[in-house]
């Protein structure tokens, strides 16, 4: 096997190791049922303190009846609570139930995993090795 070959082959490996942490955090959340765009708006939800329904209609430039459609199915997904404001009874707030955020930060649940399975197998010193080789890969001026 030549050199070319043994990279592509551990690069190949080690995005199957980082996808299967994805895909297990993915099935330990129960995010099969869900859409790519309903992970988006859960995201946008946990990013957004106090989001009301007109203020996500802005960001995602959609009707509010949109808004309304899209957090009825989160709210039946047990992603969302509905809130009304203590204010103003006309104006609904957006929560994240804890199923809710546990979904829209998989991707850090993920990472934090794969950085798990990388201290269990490598030791202090490989481990300092493989940090500054990522480093030297992804770093800000990579591409």
């Amino acid at each position: 096997m030549t050199e070319n070959d043994r990279l592509q082959q551990t690069v190949k490996e080690f995005y199957e190791a980082s996808t299967a942490c994805s895909l297990e955090i993915a099935e330990q959340l129960g995010m099969s049922g869900l859409q790519v765009n309903q992970i988006h708006y859960l995201k946008l939800i946990d990013e957004h303190e106090n989001l009301t329904f007109s203020r996500m209609a802005k960001l995602l430039k959609i009707t509010k009846p949109s808004v309304t459609e899209i957090v009825n199915k989160l709210i039946k997904l047990e992603c969302v609570n509905k809130l009304r404001s203590p204010d103003d009874g006309r104006i609904f707030f957006m929560e994240l139930t804890e199923k809710g955020k546990n979904i829209a930060r998989s991707r850090t649940l993920s990472e934090n995993k794969m950085a798990d399975l990388i201290r269990n197998k490598l030791d202090p010193a490989e481990r300092e090795t493989f940090i500054h080789l990522l480093e030297k890969i992804a770093g800000p001026s990579s591409l």
